[in-house]
């Protein structure tokens, strides 16, 4: 589900929803570029003086983003400036602007609760321009439940959607939910074939199906080397695995404790496990121990993290 965290250097939402993977920014990068994401952001006045009001719908959109960048006039970000700007924009239908309240509301963040139904609302508008990576996020939003009651159908049309236009996380998505049901797995994994380029659990979810369902070890095993090689931490869990019991692969240790080295980095914390049980037990563990102290310490404090954690 695309519930996310803010993750790093401003282009995430916006990269994985693109035509092409690089070109069409996942709308999140997009929100992280124009709103509150950047390391250095904090909140000031709107009030910047008497400069001239925009008037247009792009000229708003343009000094939301201005409004966010600290320079020589403004020494701090202005995030309530900025907020006030985009929605301005979105209202005069500006679909990027849109794309972008839609994404605010979706994540929550910085002041602003998540509200899922008005994240629902402006992507709508803005898929009723042509966004196909509105459709994605309408796709998720009913295929959670988010307002209220699941709706699988509604949420494979606008998957579907996003998919023809060539979005890989469309592709990815209606691919994983075709390939729940023996009619459509073939076609699943055609998608899914189609978006492993792009999304690293495209290629874990192949690994999946040929390991669970089509009886495949091996071509599971090289689709779950390409979803680790990409960094998903899951795959890089299940092929360490493979390489350490050397079964469907040539028994590789140092390989596999690298894997499993990659994905704890990535604090996934059953590889945490797994590693500091290789660790302790493995061929010279006592020259190890002070690496399995160090990893055993931080899946205590993210455990530690995750319990102080209010439930919802």
């Amino acid at each position: 589900m695309v519930r996310w965290t803010w993750i790093s250097e401003m282009n995430e939402f916006r990269m994985k929803l693109g035509l092409q993977y690089e070109q069409h920014v996942c709308i999140m990068l997009r929100m992280k570029r124009c709103l509150f994401l950047l390391p250095f952001l904090f909140l000031v006045s709107c009030e910047r003086g008497v400069e001239a009001e925009p008037t247009d719908a792009q000229a708003l959109y343009d000094k939301a983003q201005a409004l966010l960048k600290p320079n020589v006039e403004h020494d701090a970000s202005d995030f309530k400036g900025a907020w006030l700007c985009l929605q301005q924009a979105a209202k005069a239908g500006l679909m990027r602007a849109q794309l972008d309240v839609a994404g605010v509301y979706f994540a929550g963040g910085m002041g602003i609760p998540a509200d899922f139904q008005q994240a629902y609302n402006w992507f709508s508008l803005a898929a009723a321009q042509g966004s196909k990576e509105a459709e994605v996020f309408l796709g998720i939003l009913q295929y959670d439940g988010s307002l209220g009651k699941q709706d699988k159908a509604a949420a494979m049309k606008h998957w579907r959607t996003a998919a023809e236009a060539g979005i890989a996380e469309g592709q990815y998505r209606l691919g994983r939910l075709l390939a729940q049901q023996p009619e459509s797995l073939q076609e699943g994994v055609d998608w899914l074939v189609k978006s492993s380029s792009f999304v690293p659990q495209a290629a874990t979810a192949l690994g999946n199906i040929y390991y669970k369902m089509l009886d495949d070890t091996a071509t599971a095993a090289a689709w779950y080397e390409k979803g680790a090689m990409a960094g998903d931490p899951l795959a890089q869990h299940v092929f360490a695995e493979m390489l350490l019991l050397g079964d469907p692969v040539e028994k590789d240790s140092e390989r596999g404790l690298a894997m499993l080295r990659m994905a704890a980095g990535q604090d996934y914390k059953p590889a945490m496990v797994r590693l500091v049980h290789v660790l302790r037990n493995g061929k010279n563990a006592g020259d190890n121990e002070k690496e399995a102290e160090a990893w055993a310490a931080r899946l205590q404090e993210l455990v530690k993290d995750e319990k102080a954690k209010p439930q919802k």
